[in-house]
């Protein structure tokens, strides 16, 4: 049984922008092959994520500030909703 001990590298990928009040993508498929952080940084919108077709305000909610990261790559599309216009995000993955 051998030990793999080198380092491994990969190009990291951040991004962000702005979803309003209607569903829309915001990670696209395949773009994070390892993990990826979401965080909702507007000061007072809510962001709700889902990986159905159509997110809606009662999926996964991330409060104003918060964030959540997904351990893994993601194969599907992330979608979100504002709980009102211009609720900004930010991306950060591998």
């Amino acid at each position: 049984m051998g030990l793999n001990t080198g380092a491994v590298f990969g190009a990291g990928i951040s991004s962000n922008g702005t979803v309003g009040a209607t569903s829309a993508a915001i990670v696209p498929a395949n773009t994070f092959s390892n993990w990826v952080t979401i965080q909702n940084t507007h000061a007072t919108n809510k962001l709700s994520l889902s990986f159905n077709a159509t997110a809606t305000t009662s999926d996964f909610t991330l409060a104003p500030g918060a964030s959540v990261t997904l351990p893994f790559g993601l194969a599907n599309t992330l979608n979100g909703v504002g709980s009102a216009a211009g609720t900004t995000y930010a991306l950060i993955g591998l």
